[in-house]
């Protein structure tokens, strides 16, 4: 007798247990919600700083304070005593005790002072300064800046606005830091006031002393300087030797930015057994050609009793011949003449 198997469906009821969880099931959502709508937000503080803002911009900005104690009155002043700390736009503001005056604009930080303004870094015991204008002074800051890395120290600063600040008896050096307590960097410039202006990346020093190794070399009553990687005219880091032939050698280059693709730098010098050499080197450089001269003169070289002089000149490049499938000729000199067989 065959067998017939019969497939049962099976029906699922609901207990009132369920009944009453999917009857509460929307009211918890709505309470969920309704948490989550009722926490506040929280500010996370964060360690990067915005690049340089305009005044208009930044004055339209919060200020952001934070310490271990703070007291204030509503449109007046604010004091913050112990890991004091104001922030606004691109500058952060950390101090022992920062007094923060709205009316006048006008914060005092003292103690421990740090400063960092659109990553210009200023370190020291005592600050006054108008926020927004960026107006006021640092006693004995201790400075570094972001766009050469260019670091040194001044018995004052005083910040004329957002772009110049006046640095008085003051050092200035682009060298690298090296590990230990004993370093000195190579080049130091040491003046007696120090303009930095960071809208024309140029910096002027006044009563200037260029010292290698902490020994004086060269002193300047005025001088200016690039803040970047700018070509721009002026002198050059000086150069000394000493040969048993041309004894002591003194040359104090000058870089003459002509044009984008054009520049000559002039290097005069001064040897204690043959006198003054006076050298120079022009370079170009065009989509089809480029080349470099060079030439030095000698009035009267002591050793020799006579004037010498020499010339260098390497050109490489393309010439148009117009000639239908010859095309361009490549095209090299190097010439290099000298008044005498003995000139070196």
């Amino acid at each position: 007798m065959p067998v017939t198997q019969r497939r049962s469906r099976r029906r699922f009821a609901l207990t009132p247990v369920a009944f009453v969880a999917m009857a509460l099931l929307p009211l918890a959502l709505h309470a969920v919600h309704a948490e989550e709508a009722d926490t506040p937000l929280v500010l996370k503080p964060s360690a990067l700083l915005q690049e340089q803002i305009p005044l208009a911009m930044r004055e339209q900005m919060p200020t952001f304070f934070s310490g271990d104690h703070t007291l204030g009155r509503p449109d007046l002043d604010t004091v913050i005593d112990g890991h004091a700390m104001m922030r606004k736009g691109d500058m952060v503001l950390q101090a022992d005790r920062v007094e923060y005056y709205q009316p006048d604009d006008l914060v005092k930080a003292r103690g421990n002072v740090h400063i960092n303004r659109a990553g210009n870094i200023y370190e020291g015991p005592a600050l006054e300064l108008k926020v927004d204008a960026f107006e006021g002074f640092f006693n004995e800051p201790r400075y570094q800046f972001l766009k050469n890395g260019a670091f040194g120290q001044a018995d004052r600063a005083d910040f004329i606005d957002d772009s110049r600040v006046v640095l008085h008896n003051a050092t200035y050096s682009t060298c690298r830091r090296e590990p230990g307590p004993s370093w000195l960097p190579a080049w130091m410039l040491r003046a007696t006031t120090i303009s930095i202006d960071t809208e024309e990346e140029v910096g002027t020093a006044e009563g200037a002393v260029l010292r290698f190794q902490d020994v004086p070399i060269l002193a300047f009553p005025t001088m200016d300087f690039p803040l970047s990687d700018k070509r721009k005219s002026g002198y050059l880091p000086p150069t000394i030797g000493l040969d048993n032939i041309n004894g002591v050698e003194l040359t104090v280059p000058y870089y003459w930015n002509i044009a984008p693709n054009r520049d000559a730098t002039f290097f005069p010098t001064v040897m204690s057994k043959r006198g003054v050499d006076l050298a120079g080197e022009f370079r170009y450089l065009e989509p089809e050609y480029k080349g470099t001269l060079r030439a030095d003169y000698m009035p009267n070289d002591t050793l020799r009793d006579r004037s010498r002089w020499g010339y260098a000149l390497t050109h490489s490049g393309t010439l148009q011949t117009g000639i239908s499938g010859i095309g361009g000729l490549g095209l090299n000199l190097n010439l290099n003449r000298v008044s005498d067989d003995n000139y070196w």
